[in-house]
């Protein structure tokens, strides 16, 4: 039953008008009063108001004035009834909100037709709408699920198909093989023929997977150039190799871009439920680490996934949380290895090295955390807070008396690659007070070659600065021979798979005997680390080496038991 509301003034008029609507099967609401009104209208919002002219507490032009401050009943249709001609006022209602007037004398049909008219048209717009919000929301469900480009399901529609594979395959004691494939050199048609074209190659890669694929598969895009597919069911290990042979015969065929014919290659990886895990994530990270290793391999190859390849675990994407904040929470600390002179018998200088201590988990090891870091580019304000804080201590220790020549910090290839990393130097230098001969530079041979001549020029800029430059891991990277004159660094560190049971192996002996002649006759120390037997140090001291690291001299330690060691 449609609800309407009647503000009029009691008397023949209203009576009569009620019992029209009445007898037309309407609900009716009823006052004389526009304050009155304005509260039936909020509780009970009617479908249409029937507004006379003379309201106690105000009339209609003032009832339509407040309403227009009510957004969410503004949609509720009005007809005023009034006795008075007067065209000007007819249009300020309309511009306030009227949707029609009715002039007295009016009969009972014209004012059963324009209630009638009004409910028609606002029972029209309520479809509209309503079929506005559906198709709103079926499209918001869509783009949830599905990739906008390619139209294939996302990466979380993947997931419920690949669970619904994965409770069918167990119940029939069946596998399920997970697919991951991505299109080899795509940035190459981006970066020459537009993204547009990316997008085109994209498209029609979709369309030749779902077109060549049984129908039982599921594809999905996942990220960029990746896409997924889950095979339920397949009988063995052959079955799926026909499946890669029809992916790469398929993708294999040229693609029509504007103005160029390209091919593409793939490379695939494929983890099996319930054979390699039954953790739904687990399997996805292991389909994507047989991919990475496929990705090494030649074109158009597939790795299944095997138990020695790493997986990105659950622990490290918590480390990598943990690692945001490790530096606000004031939980790294430095701690100091020391470095012997083989010449004066004596610690002489020290590698600084960071120490994580996580106040859930405690010590975490670097060999987790900075490779994390320097993915994930965290590296640069850990080690801008490494190289303060060990000047801040050298400065310490100079000052107090201590012998301390020279504390070494590590550089990783992403801070060599900071623009300001030389200014920050700098002004870390002048701000703890410490003379740079007291600060060293280790920068890996690798780190240096992969991009030679920028990094000779960044090297002469630390020089230019005073601090001292060693050259890590020596004999472990490429090239190096070649550039070494042209490297101004004061000191070669020997890598410990050179040092170790060095006085049990003639060939390494051989090679550390001419390294440190060369080294000399270029007026560079060498240290070699890793030291942890007397027979090792006793070897390298026969050799001429400068300098030793090792647990044989002592392990790391915090700065307080350092100074004691000094």
């Amino acid at each position: 039953m449609r609800k309407i509301l009647v503000i009029e003034a009691a008397g023949e008029p209203r009576a009569l008008h009620l019992a029209l609507l009445a007898q037309e099967g309407y609900e009716t609401l009823i006052t004389e009063d526009s304050t009155l009104a304005l509260e039936l209208i909020r509780k009970q919002y009617p479908d249409l108001i029937l507004c006379g002219l003379e309201l106690s507490g105000g009339d209609n032009f003032e009832l339509l004035q407040y309403l227009q401050h009510e957004p969410d009943l503004l949609s509720i249709p009005i007809i005023l009834l009034t006795t008075i001609r007067n065209e000007l006022r007819w249009r300020q209602s309309v511009g306030l909100g009227a949707d029609d007037c009715l002039i007295a004398p009016f009969s009972d049909r014209d004012l059963l037709d324009a209630i009638a008219i009004r409910l028609r048209k606002q029972d029209a717009l309520t479809t509209r709408y309503n079929t506005l919000m559906r198709h709103t929301a079926e499209r918001l469900n869509r783009l949830s699920q599905y990739d906008i480009l390619t139209e294939l399901p996302n990466y979380r529609l993947l997931k419920q198909r690949l669970e619904q594979a994965m409770r069918r395959a167990a119940q029939g004691n069946q596998q399920v093989a997970l697919l991951t494939l991505s299109l080899d050199r795509l940035r190459q048609v981006n970066n020459t023929l537009g993204y547009g074209a990316g997008d085109m190659l994209l498209t029609a890669a979709s369309q030749r997977l779902t077109g060549i694929l049984p129908r039982s598969t599921a594809v999905a895009r996942l990220t960029g150039n990746q896409f997924a597919i889950v095979v339920p069911a397949p009988q063995n290990r052959d079955v799926i190799l026909e499946i890669l042979a029809d992916i790469f015969t398929s993708l294999g065929h040229s693609f029509s871009l504007p103005g160029q014919q390209v091919f593409m290659t793939a490379s695939i990886g494929i983890a099996l439920f319930p054979e390699d895990s039954t953790d739904i994530s687990v399997l996805l990270r292991q389909a994507d680490a047989a991919l990475d290793w496929a990705k090494l391999q030649k074109s158009n190859s597939y790795r299944f996934y095997r138990s020695d390849l790493p997986v990105v675990s659950g622990d490290e994407l918590q480390i990598e949380t943990w690692l945001r904040y490790a530096l606000e929470r004031d939980e790294f600390e430095v701690w100091y290895q020391p470095k012997y002179s083989l010449s004066q018998g004596r610690i002489i200088g020290a590698e600084a090295l960071i120490r994580w201590q996580h106040p859930e988990t405690g010590y975490i090891s670097p060999g987790k955390f900075i490779p994390l870091s320097e993915e994930t580019g965290l590296i640069v304000a850990i080690g801008d807070w490494v190289l303060k804080t060990v000047c801040e201590q050298t400065a310490k220790w100079l000052h107090s008396g201590q012998p301390v020549v020279a504390v070494a910090v590590n550089l990783s290839s992403v801070q060599l690659n900071q623009a300001s990393l030389v200014q920050q130097i700098r002004d870390i230098l002048t701000a703890t007070q410490l003379p740079p001969d007291h600060l060293e530079l280790e920068v890996t041979e690798t780190a240096l070659m992969q991009d030679v001549e920028p990094a000779i020029a960044l090297l002469h800029e630390f020089k230019a600065l005073g601090v001292r430059i060693a050259l890590d891991d020596f004999g472990t990277g490429y090239a190096s021979l070649s550039y070494l004159q042209q490297l101004p660094i004061d000191i070669l560190k020997i890598d410990t798979s050179f040092v170790r049971n060095i006085h049990e192996n003639p060939t390494n002996q051989a090679i550390l005997k001419h390294v440190v002649a060369m080294a000399h006759d270029l007026g560079l120390k060498v240290i070699a680390e890793g030291i942890e037997t007397e027979l090792e140090m006793f070897t390298l001291k026969s050799f001429g080496c400068d300098l030793i690291q090792g647990y044989w001299v002592g392990p790391p330690m915090n700065a307080t038991e350092f100074a004691q060691r000094l």
